[in-house]
């Protein structure tokens, strides 16, 4: 006679899953299957990495089809590899034509699509997230022989990708604390922390303001001519309530900002600013600006 069967456990008896609690090996499991669930998830990872590589860069097909296991003499592979490449293109093309809107309004909308398309085919993207598909895009424009007469493209780029990643920066933590230590202690021992949401960006060109004339749905061809004769500017960019805001700064300013940059106390940057520096209306507009992400003690 067969011994009893065990009674099925009931759900109720069973221990219930933390919230949250990932699906996987865990310290309970046997040590070979820990052992090949790592494997299958590092052959998952160099799937999706192949998979990127023949969606961005064309030379990289035949590699990446190897290494997902897919029969590259279909021709229904390679028509949808095909389609799927030229989706990818014209997301990185719309991401880019929105990162760049003072290049977009310089070239003309055919010759920044076909600026995107060769920067595309020149530097595939590293990751599926499109966020960051222009990093590179300042010096690949600034290093084509065929826009080399108009040499202060690659500054007013740098311009656009640094108010586009304000963007992702967080909110500004300063609170009246803060402002209150500033009151009460040495400014020796004390410096301020600038936001993520700000940037400072030394140019050859007069970046600020050509962003400025480009802003609107025509500038005005006598005012260009006179803004690239302004010279060198040093934009002060940072992330506004309604948008992004951006300024040329004079020297006293850039020396200040500069200054905190480097983590200089407040006395030491305002000894860099130099005599008749405001700091007072600088505090002012900061805080009100959301320049100013805290105070803290320093060493110096």
């Amino acid at each position: 006679m067969n011994p009893p069967a065990q009674p099925a456990r009931r759900e109720r008896d069973a221990p219930a899953a933390e919230p949250g609690a990932a699906v996987g090996a865990s310290d309970t499991d046997p040590p070979a299957l820990q052992d090949e669930m790592q494997r299958e998830m590092q052959r998952e990872m160099q799937r999706q990495t192949a998979l990127l590589r023949a969606l961005f860069d064309p030379r990289a097909a035949c590699p990446a089809a190897a290494a997902l296991g897919v029969d590259t003499t279909r021709l229904a592979w390679q028509a949808g590899l095909d389609a799927m490449r030229g989706n990818a293109r014209s997301h990185a093309e719309r991401a880019l034509l929105a990162q760049f809107p003072t290049l977009l309004a310089m070239l003309g909308e055919a010759p920044m699509r076909a600026l995107c398309a060769a920067y595309w085919r020149a530097r595939p993207p590293r990751a599926g997230d499109l966020a960051g598909i222009g990093a590179e895009f300042p010096d690949y424009v600034g290093r084509l022989r065929r826009l080399r007469a108009w040499p202060w493209l690659r500054d007013s780029a740098r311009l656009d990708w640094a108010l586009w990643q304000l963007q992702y920066a967080s909110a500004p933590r300063l609170d009246a604390q803060h402002l209150q230590a500033l009151a009460r202690h040495d400014p020796a021992r004390l410096r301020l922390r600038l936001a993520q949401g700000v940037a400072l960006l030394d140019a050859r060109w007069p970046v600020v303001s050509l962003w400025q004339l480009h802003r609107g749905p025509e500038p005005d061809s006598g005012r260009l001519r006179q803004a690239l004769g302004e010279g060198a500017q040093c934009a002060w960019a940072w992330r506004g309530a309604e948008g992004p805001r951006c300024e040329p700064l004079g020297g006293a300013e850039r020396r200040w900002l500069r200054a905190l940059q480097r983590g200089a106390s407040v006395a030491a940057a305002l000894r860099s600013a130099g005599p008749g520096w405001d700091f007072a209306a600088w505090l002012q507009r900061a805080v009100l600006e959301g320049w100013l992400d805290g105070i803290e003690p320093c060493l110096a």
